[in-house]
């Protein structure tokens, strides 16, 4: 088992707005005993979704860029979908461990608030995906 304030090996590139030892501490916390998304083999991003469209606009350039990520995570979700729907759960030796987490969402997230404050300071046009869709 991993301690609380190592850094997953999956997501050693991901950096935290807040990264001290408190803060650390409590994303383990949380993590561990409090986020049931464990329990169906889920990783903490694989529970963000639309109707953000900060979120859906993350998710279309992780499909574009790393498609292996994008399909993991669709198969992800499909399993827990199949579980939950007849109220199982993955025995505790198949949960997702922290070491497997990887927060594989955030580098697109940062990407796209980057953009946001730049157009914002510039000139302040929205792009397509932030745009009322009529359906």
């Amino acid at each position: 088992e991993m301690a609380w304030n190592q850094v997953p090996a999956a997501a050693k590139n991901i950096a935290f707005k807040y990264n001290g030892p408190v803060t650390k501490y409590l994303r383990y916390i949380s993590w561990q005993y409090l986020w049931g998304g464990r329990e169906y083999g889920l990783q903490f991003h694989d529970t963000y979704f639309e109707p953000a469209p900060e979120v859906t606009e993350a998710l279309r350039r992780l499909n574009l860029k790393e498609p292996w990520l994008f399909d993991a995570r669709k198969q992800r979700l499909s399993t827990a979908h199949t579980l939950a729907v007849h109220g199982e759960r993955l025995p505790k030796d198949a949960w997702t461990k922290w070491d497997e987490e990887s927060w594989y969402l955030k580098p697109y997230l940062d990407e796209i608030e980057a953009e946001k404050k730049q157009r914002a300071e510039s000139s302040g046009i929205l792009p397509a995906y932030e745009l009322k869709q009529d359906h």
